[in-house]
C-alpha cells in the first residue's frame, strides 16, 4: 500500500505536470487546483503592482514570501529549504519575458515539479501523521506566492505553454527522481548535523 502511495506521489509531477496545450475549458476542468489558489488569493493582504514584488536582500525570493516560510516552517529546515527555492523557481516563471522558448518554460517548471516531488516523498516515506494537513500547506504556500491576478494570470499563461511530454512518466525517470531526492535529504541531513556538532564545539 505504502509503495503505491509513494508511486503516485511520484506520478504526480508528471500529471500536473503535462496537460498543457489544450483548450482553455479543458484545462480549466484539468488543473482544479488554480480554483482553489483563486480563493486562497483573499488570504493575503500584501499586494505589489508588480510581478516581482520587493526582494530588499536579493535572493531571488519576495520579502513576505521569505517571512512565510520562515515561520510555517521554522521546525523543518528541509522543508523550509525546497518551499525558498520553490519560491524562487515560481519567481523566475512568473517574471519570465514574453519571448521565452517553450523549453525555458518547461525545464523551470520541471525542477519546481520536482521539488514538491521531493518533499511529498520524504513526508510520505517518513509516515507523516497529519499528512492532509502538509498538503494543505504546500497549496497555502502557492497561494501566498500567486497572490495577485498579475502574478496568478502569469503562472496560467505558463502552464499553458508546457507541452504534452510523456517520456517523463517512465519508470527510470521516476527511479531518477526518487534517488535525487533522497541524495538530496541525506546530503542536507548530513550538513545539519556537522552544523550543529560544529556549535557543540
Amino acid at each position: 500500500m505504502k509503495k503505491s502511495i509513494l508511486l503516485t506521489v511520484m506520478l504526480g509531477m508528471g500529471t500536473a505536470l503535462f496537460a498543457q496545450q489544450m483548450p482553455d475549458a479543458e484545462i480549466k476542468r484539468s488543473m482544479q487546483w488554480l480554483e482553489d489558489l483563486e480563493t486562497l488569493v483573499k488570504l493575503d493582504t500584501q499586494r505589489e503592482d508588480s510581478l516581482s514584488g520587493k526582494d530588499l536582500n536579493a535572493n531571488g525570493v519576495r520579502d513576505d514570501v521569505e517571512a512565510y516560510v520562515e515561520e510555517k516552517f521554522h521546525d523543518d529546515p528541509f522543508q523550509e529549504a525546497l518551499f525558498m527555492e520553490a519560491a524562487q523557481k515560481i519567481q523566475q516563471i512568473i517574471t519570465l519575458p514574453e519571448e521565452s522558448s517553450v523549453d525555458e518554460h518547461l525545464k523551470l517548471d520541471k525542477e519546481l515539479l520536482s521539488l514538491y516531488t521531493c518533499r511529498d516523498y520524504i513526508l510520505y516515506r517518513d509516515n507523516e501523521e497529519n499528512i492532509d494537513q502538509q498538503m494543505l500547506n504546500k497549496t497555502l504556500f502557492k497561494a501566498r506566492v500567486l497572490n495577485t491576478e498579475e502574478r496568478l494570470s502569469a503562472y496560467i499563461e505558463h502552464k499553458k505553454k508546457l507541452p504534452l511530454h510523456f517520456s517523463d512518466l517512465s519508470d527510470d525517470a521516476l527511479v531518477q527522481e526518487k534517488n535525487a531526492c533522497l541524495a538530496r535529504y541525506r546530503s542536507f541531513k548530513d550538513s545539519d548535523t556537522h552544523a550543529a556538532a560544529n556549535i557543540v564545539r
